[in-house]
């Protein structure tokens, strides 16, 4: 694996969000899940993630 400039741990709404804000600001990104990509957060309450990502880049 190639060295990066930052390391994310978690792809729920936040760490999706930091991935892309990081990577538009030109850094090399590397997201970690331990399952499925975003799998368990649009069943909470929220359903951040659900309806989240679009909004992202207002």
């Amino acid at each position: 694996m190639k060295p990066v400039d930052l390391f994310i741990i978690g792809g729920g709404i936040n760490g999706c969000g930091i991935a892309r804000d990081a990577s538009g600001r030109g850094l090399s990104v590397c997201l970690a899940e331990q399952d499925d990509l975003a799998q368990a957060t649009s069943s909470k309450s929220t359903k951040l993630f659900h309806g989240g990502l679009r909004y992202l880049e207002y």
